[in-house]
């Protein structure tokens, strides 16, 4: 009586887990992957995606404008500022991947991971085998974790913007100015004047176009680094703190007693 008793326990536990599984499957999988549900996060990702952009079209008409004055003292920086072009084209990268990552995560956790971890407590509650338990928990927290990556990420970057606004903010409103400018000047290469004015406008009394031009390169990298900052660096940051979290949680303590015990003959005898 007592065996059926528990028997029937178990196959109520696995009825139950696989009803989350199914659950998981059909109905929070397609919570995770719509994209009405990260609307705030992909509109986050949208704005980067066009303020990366908007800055690789300044990077290439200030370089386009710095590199048709006159003479060689300027040439060297608008080489720079071109190059800058390449980082860009890495945040963008960035930027489309989390966007990928946001959806596909959803569907990797919900239809794939969870579903594993609910078979594999099935299995521990008829063979009573703590490796499946223990595995199926390290999942469902390793899902778990996967899916709250990008938007923590978004959160973050969003705190850190709103704490440095500001700077932020002048930031890029000294690039778009430069930008204006530099379209503005760039349709007569041959006047050295207007170059200079262009040039003079982005310091305070600057009067040397190579320190000008010094200058505008010196913007560049201040945006494009909290472009880097904010779309590169701490989604890896996020990654590394989950995976810490997941080592606190689940770390394994090798025990070298019994090992200690074996060598010690060893070592008294010699």
């Amino acid at each position: 009586m007592l065996k059926e008793n528990n028997m029937v326990k178990k196959l109520v536990t696995v009825f139950i887990i696989f009803l989350v599984a199914i659950l998981s499957i059909t109905v929070i999988s397609k919570y995770a992957t719509s994209p009405k549900v990260h609307s705030a996060t992909i509109k986050t990702l949208d704005e980067k995606k066009l303020t990366a952009l908007g800055l690789t079209a300044s990077v290439t008409l200030t370089s386009t404008a710095i590199a048709a004055i006159p003479g060689d003292a300027t040439t060297p920086v608008a080489e720079q500022i071109s190059s800058l072009t390449k980082p860009l084209l890495a945040v963008v990268c960035a930027i489309y991947l989390e966007k990928f990552l946001l959806t596909t995560m959803g569907y990797i956790s919900f239809d794939i991971l969870i579903p594993i971890s609910c078979g594999l407590l099935c299995v521990y509650i008829f063979c009573k085998k703590e490796v499946f338990k223990t595995l199926a928990i390290k999942l469902s927290v390793f899902a778990m974790a996967i899916f709250l990556i990008i938007p923590i990420s978004v959160k973050v970057t969003n705190l850190m913007e709103a704490t440095f606004d500001e700077s932020i903010s002048q930031t890029l409103e000294t690039v778009d100015k430069i930008s204006e400018e530099a379209e503005k000047n760039s349709d007569d290469e041959n006047d050295a004047n207007a170059f200079e004015k262009f040039l003079s406008a982005l310091g305070d009394k600057v009067t040397d176009l190579g320190e000008s031009a010094k200058n505008a390169l010196s913007i560049f990298v201040d945006a494009i680094a909290v472009l880097i900052i904010t779309t590169c660096i701490i989604p890896i940051v996020v990654i590394f703190f989950f995976i810490w979290i997941i080592k606190m949680i689940f770390g394994i303590n090798v025990d070298t007693s019994q090992a200690k015990k074996r060598l010690l003959p060893k070592n008294a005898k010699e």
